[in-house]
Protein backbone atom coordinates (compact mmCIF):
# COMPACT_ATOMS: atom_id res chain seq x y z
CA UNK A 1 0.00 0.00 0.00
CA UNK A 2 1.27 3.41 -1.01
CA UNK A 3 0.68 5.21 2.30
CA UNK A 4 2.64 2.62 4.30
CA UNK A 5 5.85 4.04 2.81
CA UNK A 6 5.18 7.56 4.08
CA UNK A 7 6.20 8.97 7.47
CA UNK A 8 3.84 10.96 9.69
CA UNK A 9 5.55 14.16 8.51
CA UNK A 10 5.09 13.11 4.87
CA UNK A 11 1.40 12.46 5.47
CA UNK A 12 1.01 15.81 7.23
CA UNK A 13 2.58 17.61 4.26
CA UNK A 14 0.46 15.72 1.71
CA UNK A 15 -2.64 16.55 3.73
CA UNK A 16 -1.57 20.19 3.91
CA UNK A 17 -1.19 20.59 0.14
CA UNK A 18 -3.98 18.18 -0.78
CA UNK A 19 -7.68 18.80 -1.02
CA UNK A 20 -9.87 16.15 0.62
CA UNK A 21 -13.09 15.58 -1.29
CA UNK A 22 -16.07 13.29 -0.82
CA UNK A 23 -17.12 11.62 -4.06
CA UNK A 24 -19.96 9.33 -5.08
CA UNK A 25 -19.71 5.93 -6.72
CA UNK A 26 -19.37 6.36 -10.47
CA UNK A 27 -17.19 9.46 -10.23
CA UNK A 28 -14.35 9.37 -12.75
CA UNK A 29 -11.14 10.58 -11.14
CA UNK A 30 -8.96 10.12 -14.20
CA UNK A 31 -9.93 9.60 -17.84
CA UNK A 32 -7.71 7.56 -20.12
CA UNK A 33 -5.85 9.73 -22.61
CA UNK A 34 -6.24 12.97 -20.69
CA UNK A 35 -3.53 15.04 -19.09
CA UNK A 36 -4.86 15.47 -15.57
CA UNK A 37 -3.16 17.90 -13.23
CA UNK A 38 -3.66 15.81 -10.09
CA UNK A 39 -2.62 12.72 -8.18
CA UNK A 40 -5.20 11.05 -5.96
CA UNK A 41 -4.88 9.10 -2.74
CA UNK A 42 -7.90 7.01 -1.85
CA UNK A 43 -8.67 7.59 1.84
CA UNK A 44 -11.87 5.52 1.91
CA UNK A 45 -14.02 3.67 -0.59
CA UNK A 46 -12.99 1.69 -3.63
CA UNK A 47 -12.04 2.39 -7.24
CA UNK A 48 -11.40 0.44 -10.41
CA UNK A 49 -8.66 1.06 -12.95
CA UNK A 50 -10.11 0.35 -16.38
CA UNK A 51 -8.30 0.17 -19.71
CA UNK A 52 -8.29 -1.85 -22.91
CA UNK A 53 -11.84 -2.99 -22.18
CA UNK A 54 -10.97 -4.65 -18.89
CA UNK A 55 -10.57 -3.92 -15.20
CA UNK A 56 -6.82 -3.72 -14.72
CA UNK A 57 -6.75 -3.17 -10.96
CA UNK A 58 -8.87 -2.45 -7.92
CA UNK A 59 -7.89 0.36 -5.58
CA UNK A 60 -8.52 0.35 -1.84
CA UNK A 61 -7.95 2.95 0.89
CA UNK A 62 -4.30 4.01 0.93
CA UNK A 63 -3.79 3.42 -2.79
CA UNK A 64 -2.68 6.10 -5.25
CA UNK A 65 -3.93 6.99 -8.74
CA UNK A 66 -2.33 9.25 -11.31
CA UNK A 67 1.17 8.18 -10.37
CA UNK A 68 2.11 6.86 -13.81
CA UNK A 69 1.42 10.19 -15.53
CA UNK A 70 3.23 11.97 -12.71
CA UNK A 71 6.33 9.86 -13.36
CA UNK A 72 6.38 9.79 -17.17
CA UNK A 73 4.57 13.04 -18.02
CA UNK A 74 2.30 11.24 -20.51
CA UNK A 75 -1.51 11.27 -20.66
CA UNK A 76 -3.37 8.85 -18.41
CA UNK A 77 -2.95 5.22 -19.46
CA UNK A 78 -6.29 4.14 -17.95
CA UNK A 79 -9.52 5.43 -16.47
CA UNK A 80 -9.98 5.43 -12.69
CA UNK A 81 -13.59 5.30 -11.55
CA UNK A 82 -14.94 5.09 -8.01
CA UNK A 83 -16.93 1.92 -7.40
CA UNK A 84 -18.14 3.06 -3.97
CA UNK A 85 -18.57 6.41 -2.24
CA UNK A 86 -15.11 7.60 -1.28
CA UNK A 87 -13.04 10.23 0.40
CA UNK A 88 -10.17 11.17 -1.88
CA UNK A 89 -7.17 13.39 -1.27
CA UNK A 90 -6.55 15.33 -4.47
CA UNK A 91 -2.96 16.56 -4.74
CA UNK A 92 -1.99 19.14 -7.33
CA UNK A 93 0.72 17.69 -9.53
CA UNK A 94 2.67 20.95 -9.87
CA UNK A 95 2.90 21.46 -6.10
CA UNK A 96 3.91 17.85 -5.61
CA UNK A 97 6.58 18.03 -8.33
CA UNK A 98 8.25 21.03 -6.67
CA UNK A 99 8.70 18.99 -3.50
CA UNK A 100 9.72 15.81 -5.33
CA UNK A 101 12.37 17.68 -7.30
CA UNK A 102 13.90 18.90 -4.03
CA UNK A 103 15.30 15.42 -3.51
CA UNK A 104 14.48 15.33 0.20
CA UNK A 105 13.39 12.27 2.18
CA UNK A 106 9.77 12.62 1.12
CA UNK A 107 10.86 12.52 -2.52
CA UNK A 108 12.76 9.30 -1.93
CA UNK A 109 9.90 7.66 -0.02
CA UNK A 110 7.30 8.83 -2.55
CA UNK A 111 9.23 7.44 -5.51
CA UNK A 112 9.94 4.18 -3.66
CA UNK A 113 6.24 3.84 -2.84
CA UNK A 114 5.28 4.47 -6.47
CA UNK A 115 7.88 1.94 -7.63
CA UNK A 116 6.45 -0.67 -5.27
CA UNK A 117 2.89 0.06 -6.42
CA UNK A 118 3.90 -0.29 -10.07
CA UNK A 119 5.89 -3.47 -9.37
CA UNK A 120 2.90 -4.99 -7.61
CA UNK A 121 0.59 -4.10 -10.49
CA UNK A 122 3.04 -5.53 -13.02
CA UNK A 123 3.29 -8.79 -11.07
CA UNK A 124 -0.50 -9.03 -10.98
CA UNK A 125 -0.70 -8.34 -14.70
CA UNK A 126 1.92 -11.00 -15.41
CA UNK A 127 0.04 -13.55 -13.31
CA UNK A 128 -3.23 -12.81 -15.08
CA UNK A 129 -1.54 -13.09 -18.48
CA UNK A 130 0.07 -16.41 -17.52
CA UNK A 131 -3.35 -17.84 -16.69
CA UNK A 132 -4.67 -17.26 -20.20
CA UNK A 133 -4.77 -20.50 -22.21
CA UNK A 134 -3.25 -18.94 -25.33
CA UNK A 135 -0.24 -17.73 -23.34
CA UNK A 136 0.27 -21.20 -21.91
CA UNK A 137 0.02 -22.68 -25.41
CA UNK A 138 2.63 -20.22 -26.76
CA UNK A 139 4.98 -20.98 -23.90
CA UNK A 140 4.68 -24.70 -24.58
CA UNK A 141 5.41 -24.10 -28.26
CA UNK A 142 8.51 -22.07 -27.38
CA UNK A 143 9.73 -24.82 -25.05
CA UNK A 144 9.24 -27.41 -27.77
CA UNK A 145 11.16 -25.39 -30.38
Amino acid sequence: MFLNEMTDDDLAWLTEIGEPTHQTAGTVLISEGTEGPDVYILLSGRAAVVGAGAVLAHLAPGDVAGEISLIDGMPASATVILTAPAQVLRINRAALMVRLESGDGLAFRFHRAVARVLASRLRGSNQRAAMKPEVARMLNQLKAA
